[in-house]
């Protein structure tokens, strides 16, 4: 195996064990959401969160609309519900 190879290689797997522990120190997955609103009836379901942020929506939130609450992501994303932003109480 050439060297550069090697030494791609080497930084891949760097990369992939560094994910998992970023994720541990506090930054939440997105799509993520702890208010379901509505979701399509289509399989997977394209689903809106009706959460709210005072701070703003996540940089990969396409449309983003501020209320006189916060912020929200209006988007439709698949299976936007899934999954938690916060541990269930």
């Amino acid at each position: 195996m050439r060297p550069q190879a090697l030494l791609l290689a080497l930084a891949v797997v760097a990369v992939l064990i560094a994910l998992p522990l970023t994720h541990g120190q506090g930054a939440s997955p997105w799509p993520c959401c702890d208010k379901c609103g509505v979701c399509t009836k289509s399989i997977p379901p394209q689903c809106r969160c009706q959460d709210v942020s005072p701070t703003g929506c996540n940089s990969a939130c396409k449309s983003c609309v501020r209320s006189t609450t916060g912020f929200q992501c209006v988007d439709s994303i698949t299976n936007f519900c899934e999954h938690r932003c916060t541990p269930a109480a």
